[in-house]
């Protein structure tokens, strides 16, 4: 059995952080918001050998997941019916953009020590040059960095980047027994996607949603708590939980926030096909 916290790098992690890279960085003119089309992005040496002979492939669909999302956002969206009533629905919406002609994308490995195994750091420009709108210095590099969620050891309930660890989820993926070690306060869990970022990526059938759960920690009272996303339902110990997204006009989505005390142990099941087995590690 392996033990860690997200596992091996992969060419989805690296299209989720560009456009989380992405989404951080929009830059808002007056009626246009720009978009960062320029990308280093820089990985440790031993996940930059793992991509070499896919660089090009994996260059090729961030730039189509990129250019998805840049659609996405200028998508038009149903309007409020409130809005409607005051007359405020036919005001301009401002148009997503990039500057440049195409997307740009580099892969570089980290000569300098400073990322772990399976984390990634961005840096992202809006442009090569600046447009007239922009004032002195707007120009600005923005950087962004995942936490490397793998681990190869964990003991005295600590990973190696020292961190507290608050639980640990065991399962079966793939053929293979894994635990998952929780180190954040929240966590998400699910099959992800090249817009979805998840914290527990899993491999299992399409019954487990992209965004299937997320189990959260009280800060303050170390209790836990579980929310359904799915579409297929969560249940905890054969109970099933109550669903937190509801459906509105327009076919958008609206998270209700509800959520369900998780006991430890506890087994949670998503959409009947997948189990987790989770556990709370005893207080420190």
């Amino acid at each position: 059995m392996t033990e860690n916290v997200a596992g091996q790098i992969t060419g989805d992690d690296i299209i989720s952080e560009l456009i989380r890279n992405a989404d951080a960085g929009l830059f808002k003119v007056r009626y246009t918001i720009l978009v960062p089309c320029i990308f280093n992005v820089y990985l440790h040496p031993r996940d930059h050998e793992l991509i070499q002979p896919i660089v090009e492939l994996i260059e090729q669909e961030a730039v189509r997941a990129l250019q998805e999302h840049l659609s996405g956002l200028n998508k038009p969206r149903t309007a409020n019916p409130l809005a409607k009533r005051l007359g405020l629905s036919g005001e301009p919406r401002p148009e997503y953009k990039i500057l440049e002609k195409q997307w740009k994308i580099q892969f570089h490995a980290d000569q300098e020590e400073r990322l772990r195994p399976a984390e990634i750091e961005i840096y992202s420009e809006l442009g090569s040059a600046r447009p007239k709108d922009f004032g002195a210095g707007a120009m600005t590099t923005l950087i962004t960095k995942n936490t490397a969620r793998d681990s190869a050891t964990v003991a005295a309930g600590r990973d190696r980047a020292d961190r507290p660890v608050f639980a640990r989820i065991r399962y079966r993926d793939s053929g293979k027994d894994n635990t998952f070690v929780m180190t954040s306060e929240e966590i998400v869990i699910g099959r992800g996607g090249k817009a979805v970022w998840v914290d527990l990526k899993l491999e299992g059938p399409a019954d487990v949603s992209r965004e299937h759960c997320r189990i959260r920690r009280d800060p303050k009272t170390g209790t836990f708590f579980i929310k359904d996303l799915s579409q297929f339902g969560t249940t905890v110990n054969g109970a099933a939980i109550p669903n937190s997204v509801e459906r509105i006009e327009g076919g958008d989505k609206v998270d209700r926030n509800r959520e369900a005390p998780l006991p430890s142990p506890a087994k949670i099941t998503l959409s009947d096909v997948l189990t987790l087995e989770f556990e709370a590690e005893p207080s420190q």
